[in-house]
């Protein structure tokens, strides 16, 4: 048994992004060529290797092995064959630990007789799941390796080119690999690093052979939703007065975000739409929130890096305008039909909407050195950082009491800042939008401590405040626009004027409602 410790990357054409080119473009001499003239550029020493390798998946009709979080495989390498078993790992940020078992046979059917009886739940397993084995799907493709003596490590890179295939039907492999074949994640991760400086590439959530279950399961795009609630705070229960340190607390929120961030980008890639951008964004944002909650205590490199979250969410600062503009466009819209009485408000809104950026170039940014760069900083806090790397200082307080010290001081700065008296006007409410978004961020934090009913009481007119705060920004833009017209008309003009008016009342209601509502963090 060896425990497999790698970093999967896929790979981005030179041409940008499309599906049909990922495998044309010449990849299979550009990517290899790019590989090893960085090697020789750095003096790196290293062996360099090609092979054809063929993949069998074998589970049983049910998927038992599957439900068992067990991949089982036979690998055809030249006239060699070998089976392979992987049992539950972890992946986190694109960090792949899965222990493996393999063991060269002579047949091309497995032989589940052959692996250890402690991986199975008893000893009558294997005999059991052995006469109902059947071949689910194939892997084949080119590999060529390089294997690099990297600091104190040797490195095995590998580049994937081929497909998963099932009865005429295929998914494209072009991934990058990095496994430790001896040293530490350290230098794998400082190899990943130079290698983000000639290769676009992303961090790759799915194994292939998980990809080839949801091909044999028609499920090939099957993506889990989004969660930005963190959970399973599993060491913090009042109940069996067990706890965590706000440190294991911050470690265990990148964790969860990095994951959420990268689900998020699969997503957007899947279907690339300014909604499903706007999640790449709320990752970064909660991200960056967290190192915010935590600042008093950080040390300066985890300082450094909320800076660096800084940077990428100031070069997404342009989205929520495209989205407001977006939905003032649809035709389907809400308000498309009264603003279709003035072309040149119709034609001043597109030229708006034509000056951001476009998908590919939203693409490029997502598989950019930097972008990657980040990726892999806030994959060093969350795997390799110790707490005196992270930390000033220990921090044993209470996790529960630091949370609530956070959530209190979240919501006096927000009540505080709320205009006193009816609202009257939009330049009264709107500057509230960011620190009503921050406060609610400091309750994705740390919500889930608390009572999930309570929780959800007090935050829904909060919530609904956010909602009319966002489409009181949609009818701002609306006035902005037309004050640039010469000669805007004033049916428009007044319609405007009154849905602000009726907005403002629903958003007072709100508003009475929120600041009436108990704290679900006290008693």
């Amino acid at each position: 048994m060896s425990t497999e410790i790698e970093l999967k990357y896929l790979v981005l054409s030179e041409r940008g992004f499309n599906e049909d080119n990922l495998i044309e473009g010449n990849l299979s001499q550009q990517i290899p060529t790019k590989i090893s003239n960085l090697l020789v550029k750095e003096q790196l020493r290293f062996k360099h290797d090609v092979k054809q390798l063929g993949n069998c998946y074998f589970d049983t009709g049910e998927l038992a092995l599957r439900k068992l979080d067990i991949g089982l495989r036979i690998r055809s390498d030249d006239d060699k064959l070998e089976q392979t078993i992987k049992t539950a790992g972890v992946v986190i940020g694109g960090l792949h630990k899965r222990p493996e078992y393999n063991v060269p046979i002579k047949d091309s059917f497995p032989d589940l007789s052959l692996f250890p009886e402690h991986i199975w739940p008893d000893r009558d397993t294997p005999l059991q799941l052995q006469t109902k084995l059947i071949s689910l799907f194939n892997t084949d493709f080119k590999r060529e390796i390089w294997l690099v003596n990297f600091k104190e490590s040797v490195i095995e890179v590998a580049f994937d080119l081929g497909c998963i295939s099932l009865s005429g039907e295929s998914i494209d492999i072009c991934e990058l690999e990095l496994e430790i074949v001896s040293g530490n994640a350290t230098d794998l991760m400082a190899l990943a690093q130079q290698l983000f400086s000639v290769l676009k590439l992303r961090p790759g959530l799915d194994s292939k052979a998980k990809r080839g279950y949801q091909l044999f399961s028609g499920k090939s795009q099957a993506l889990k939703p989004l969660n930005f609630e963190i959970s399973n705070y599993y060491l913090c229960d009042k109940k069996s007065n067990r706890t965590i340190s706000p440190t294991t607390g911050f470690i265990h929120g990148v964790t969860t975000y990095l994951q959420q961030l990268q689900l998020a980008i699969e997503l957007y890639i899947a279907s690339p739409a300014l909604t499903k951008l706007a999640d790449v964004v709320q990752s970064l944002r909660l991200l960056r929130h967290g190192f915010w909650l935590f600042e008093s205590q950080l040390t300066h490199v985890c300082i450094e890096l909320r800076k660096e979250l800084s940077h990428f969410m100031q070069l997404f600062a342009w989205l929520e305008n495209a989205i407001y503009l977006q939905e003032l466009m649809n035709k389907t819209g809400n308000y498309r039909k009264k603003l279709n009485y003035s072309e040149q408000l119709v034609s001043q809104l597109k030229l708006e909407k034509r000056r951001f950026p476009d998908v590919d170039m939203v693409i490029q940014l997502l598989h950019s050195e930097r972008f990657n760069g980040l990726q892999l900083k806030l994959l060093d806090v969350a795997v390799n950082k110790t707490p005196e790397q992270i930390f000033n200082s220990p921090n044993n307080l209470d996790f529960i009491l630091f949370a609530e010290e956070k959530l209190s001081l979240s919501l006096s700065e927000l009540q505080n800042a709320m205009p006193k008296g009816n609202l009257t006007n939009a330049e009264d409410i709107l500057p509230l939008r960011k620190l009503l978004q921050r406060s609610l961020l400091t309750g994705f934090w740390f919500g889930s401590l608390f009572d999930k009913e309570k929780r959800q009481q007090f935050r829904m007119p909060w919530l609904d405040m956010q909602e009319g705060l966002s489409e009181l920004q949609s009818l701002w833009i609306i006035k902005q626009q037309l004050e640039k017209l010469e000669d805007a008309p004033e049916k428009i003009v007044n319609w405007q004027q009154g849905k602000v008016e009726n907005l403002l009342i629903a958003l007072e209601h709100s508003k009475n409602m929120a600041l009436s509502m108990k704290a679900y963090w006290h008693g």
